[in-house]
């Protein structure tokens, strides 16, 4: 039979050997199995292309494969979802943009999940400021104008990637500023929406350098002003709101890596480190830069501050515009 003492000493043993186990589980090294990066529309986009470029970087510098997981629908719930059931282990990522972390949340009725709590921010990735755009034909060509020209015909119509996109609230944002008159005409996308600009179908849109600024350049949109706080290098010539007299009316599309609530410090920070060492690489930054998008390397802190002011931002304007998407 066991005294007392054995059992001392067999759960000092057991002590000891968790002692030994613990700071190996811990120290086991990351990767240790593929990463996924999980994007919340489909292949082909901007963001697609963004999570595809960075996981082939990621891969050679982590020498581990990295994966892209397509989960379009539901404002990037579906994608969400994903991550939220893998293990917080930093081996299933969040590519979110804007709208998944800072508009929908606010913008649907029934959304399921939060940002800052479900997810522990790694870095942002890649930023693209708004600019606003006119037909090629259009005879304004100063914000003034478009104001004066708004109210003359009764209002403008200004067309939005959808309900509660981000161009549709800064659209709001800017006749709020201006008082111009305007009536919001929602698209399904910024394809069909730069489309009936182009064809003079409405008279102006917010939409991000990245997929307008070969549009401008090539003759088929004009530009009047960029709704940030300096101007765009892919659109140097154009200047910003602020320089035009409408300050304040300023938003950007980003793209930002966020992993599972609860993921250990030491594998959010590897991965941050890993992130900013491909961003400032020639590939991705000349690669996009080229496009209209700009790197925006954060450590995870500044990244967690930037999300919870990009929040209460967009969430305001979500209010006041009363969108809403069930």
């Amino acid at each position: 039979m066991a005294t007392r003492r054995t059992w001392i000493h067999r759960a000092a043993a057991l002590v000891a050997s968790a002692a030994f186990t613990l700071p190996a589980l811990a120290q086991q090294p990351f990767p240790a199995r593929p990463v996924t990066l999980v994007v919340p529309f489909p292949a082909g986009g901007i963001t697609d292309q963004i999570a595809r470029a960075l996981g082939q970087k990621l891969q050679e510098q982590l020498g581990q494969t990295v994966v892209v997981d397509n989960r379009p629908g539901g404002g990037g719930q579906i994608a969400a979802q994903a991550v939220k059931q893998a293990p917080a282990d930093g081996h299933t990522l969040f590519i979110a943009a804007t709208e998944m972390v800072a508009i929908n949340p606010g913008l649907y009725r029934k959304f399921s999940y939060d940002p800052l709590k479900d997810f522990d921010p790694v870095t942002t990735l890649f930023s693209s400021p708004l600019v606003l755009v006119l037909p090629k034909a259009s005879p304004v060509g100063t914000v003034g104008e478009l104001v004066a020209a708004g109210k003359a015909k009764q209002g403008l119509n200004f067309a939005s990637q959808g309900i509660g996109s981000i161009g549709h609230l800064l659209g709001e944002q800017f006749r709020a500023k201006t008082g111009a008159p305007m009536n919001h005409v929602a698209y399904k996308g910024s394809a069909p929406a730069l489309q009936d600009v182009m064809g003079a179908q409405v008279d102006m849109m917010f939409d991000p350098v990245i997929t307008t600024s070969p549009l401008i350049t090539s003759g088929k949109l004009k530009a009047i002003g960029i709704a940030a706080t300096k101007r765009a290098p892919a659109l140097p010539d154009v200047k910003t709101l602020a320089e035009l007299g409408v300050p304040g009316v300023d938003a950007s599309v980003w793209f930002g890596l966020l992993a599972k609530a609860g993921t250990p410090a030491p594998v959010v920070a590897r991965l941050n480190e890993e992130v900013l060492k491909a961003l400032k690489g020639p590939d991705l930054g000349k690669r996009f830069g080229d496009q209209g998008l700009e790197p925006m390397p954060m450590t995870p802190a500044q990244f967690g501050a930037f999300m919870k002011d990009e929040t209460t931002r967009w969430s305001a304007l979500v209010k006041s515009s009363g969108a809403t998407v069930e």
